[in-house]
């Protein structure tokens, strides 16, 4: 009996390491195929893809997005002008879009910037006017645009906060998702580098600071691309950091490019996969700051056709 331990110990342990590589074997393409079953989903998911077209009629602007396939539109109501109804709101829901609305207090006039509203009052009422008409047919409001941007506002930036958690139980009171005004990547980038802030910077950093008390459905997040190329990744990044600090899901109802290069849109989508945006909205249109439209009329630019090509 002794004789036999010693072989059969040896036949124990090999059998064990034997087991040991099948199972490594076996988990390691399981491992595999999920690791690209994931990134598959997150590829093919991707966010909900739509476009602002400017400048058109909206006959025209519907043309465009069915042509781009795409089922989302942002449009705008100006609180102070709202006379009980929006033609623009009224056609794309007519034709089956979902609308991202931007819901502005009062339009910029000769570049002045508007001072924030304090009378929360007054504002609660506007707001209630368009949602009790309006809710069932938004899909996401927007509270005010970009209010870091010196051009379009002016005053303390904790007064757009004061309006925004207003904002957010008015519109919650309809059953409607919200979400902020927009904040940008490159003010983003700096607050997550750290170190000597510009004024802008400093405001989106109360802002990504005030956002994580706020009852958010969605974080907006805008950007826009030059030349052939966007570095992807800066989505990505800026995405996880604003989502661990402030614990919402982001969005980006405007995205922009300011060449016509069909690689820089192809980046930009990638980024707003990668980056698990929920919904992205492409600009197009000529602005002051140099962005360019992906359409001629209703026929589609080769950034366009891309975009198209891109987004399914």
């Amino acid at each position: 009996m002794k004789k036999l331990l010693f072989p059969v110990l040896i036949l124990c342990i090999s059998v064990t390491i034997s087991c040991t590589k099948e199972t490594i074997t076996k988990e390691t393409p399981a491992a595999n195929s999920l690791t690209a079953a994931s990134e598959e989903n997150l590829i093919s998911g991707g966010p909900h893809f739509g476009a602002l077209i400017a400048d058109m009629t909206a006959s025209k602007k519907i043309t465009v997005l069915n042509k781009l396939g795409v089922d989302y539109a942002r449009s705008m109501i100006i609180l102070k002008d709202f006379n009980g109804s929006s033609s623009l709101v009224d056609n794309y829901v007519k034709n089956g879009k979902k609308v991202i609305l931007n819901l502005n207090y009062q339009r910029v006039v000769n570049k002045n910037p508007n001072p924030w509203l304090t009378d929360m009052a007054k504002y609660r009422n506007l707001l209630n006017d368009v949602l009790d008409k309006y809710a069932d047919k938004i899909e996401v409001a927007v509270i005010e645009n970009e209010p870091t941007v010196d051009l379009f506002h002016s005053g303390p930036i904790e007064n757009y906060i004061t309006m925004l958690g207003v904002a957010i139980n008015a519109c919650h009171a309809h059953g409607v998702k919200v979400a902020d005004g927009a904040i940008h990547v490159e003010n983003i980038l700096d607050v997550m580098g750290g170190g000597g802030l510009s004024t802008n910077a400093l405001e989106v950093k109360k802002l990504i600071t005030a956002y994580a008390t706020l009852d958010l459905d969605y974080v907006n997040i805008h950007t826009h691309g030059d030349g052939s190329s966007y570095p992807t990744n800066d989505l990505v990044k800026v995405a996880d950091y604003v989502r661990n600090k402030t614990g919402h899901p982001v969005m980006s109802n405007e995205f922009s490019m300011h060449s016509y290069s069909t690689s820089l849109v192809k980046d930009m989508v990638a980024g707003m996969k990668q980056g698990d945006y929920k919904y992205a909205i492409i600009f197009s249109g000529k602005s002051t700051s140099g962005a360019v439209p992906i359409q001629n009329g209703t026929d589609l630019l080769s950034n366009g056709q891309e975009y198209r090509d891109d987004v399914k």
